[in-house]
């Protein structure tokens, strides 16, 4: 966390209490979803259109919009980038739920850091450390085990799960690294509702050209996307995406380490989802392959600043 030392006490104290929060938040959303009864692009329909509704509120009685209008204007396209990126990450990570553990989804979900290094290789050209490229290595290995796990004891449909899931976690990537580049300057409130009513739109169209209802009977239904829309989406999504414009994507991504660990303990607990012994080891490698990335990213930040 470089840059966090250039912060004063008072600032840290509350980056690290936004952090808190929203990987508490964002650890709920796994279990709310797999709650639901509906199709999982309905769910995600539900919940970024909620999520746009709650932040446009806040964002019109602080009157963020008009202030921010020119600011909008120059990034308009970038933002509905992000918004069709956010769609497809929901969109495969909300069906993984429902193929395979919600051990193995998260865990894998939240790869992001490796895909985001591998990104900043390919992409922008900027060679990895030794330490990023052995913690690249594990997280792949930790990976394969755990696809292995879920293929010889649930069978091809986990496996399939596992593979959204990790296309989900590429689009975490992308949506981070968009959020820290574009968020900046906007006030939280206009740039997640921008991007939250573009997510809802793009999967609106992906679900009337698929066939699928939108709309649902069942009263519980409801409550369960006004929850993902409150807890996981405005109080998780919304402060990482706050976060972002503080510090570098990196100290956002770190959450990750906490989510998957948090999701399988709510898992355990509210669907009876026991991870098997060697689950826990792909787990557990796949966390250590993120940690290692993290910290050789965390590394060459601070080696930059000074």
């Amino acid at each position: 966390m470089a840059e966090l030392y250039t912060i004063d006490d008072d600032n840290k104290v509350q980056i690290i209490l936004l952090l808190v929060l929203s990987v508490s938040m964002v650890s709920s959303a796994s279990i709310l979803i797999r709650f639901s009864l509906s199709h999982p692009l309905v769910i995600v329909f539900w919940r970024t259109l909620l999520g746009g509704i709650l932040m446009a509120s806040a964002g019109l009685a602080r009157n963020d919009f008009k202030k921010s209008y020119s600011t909008v204007k120059t990034r308009w396209t970038w933002l509905l980038a992000i918004g069709v990126i956010l769609s497809l990450h929901f969109s495969f990570w909300f069906t993984s739920l429902f193929l395979t553990t919600v051990a193995a989804s998260v865990v894998l979900v939240n790869t992001s850091p490796i895909f985001t290094a591998i990104l900043s290789t390919v992409v922008l050209k900027e060679a990895l450390g030794r330490k990023s490229w052995s913690g690249v290595f594990t997280a792949v290995t930790g990976a394969i085990l755990l696809a292995w796990t879920d293929l010889t004891t649930v069978g091809f449909g986990a496996l399939f799960g596992d593979m959204l899931a990790l296309l989900s976690g590429l689009f975490l990537a992308i949506y981070f690294i968009g959020g820290r580049k574009f968020a900046k300057g906007l006030p939280i409130t206009v740039y997640t509702s921008i991007v939250y009513f573009t997510a809802s739109i793009v999967t609106l169209a992906i679900c009337m050209f698929s066939g699928i209802n939108i709309f649902v009977v069942e009263w519980s239904e409801y409550v369960i996307f006004i929850a993902l829309a409150i807890f996981p989406t405005a109080l998780g999504h919304s402060v990482n995406n706050y976060l972002l414009t503080l510090v570098p994507a990196y100290v956002v991504s770190s959450a990750v380490l906490g989510e998957p660990i948090g999701a399988t303990i709510l898992a355990a607990i509210f669907l009876g989802e026991i991870p098997s012994l060697l689950t826990l080891v792909g787990f557990t490698i796949i966390l250590l392959g993120i940690a290692l990335v993290l910290a050789d990213i965390a590394a060459r930040t601070r080696k930059k600043k000074n």
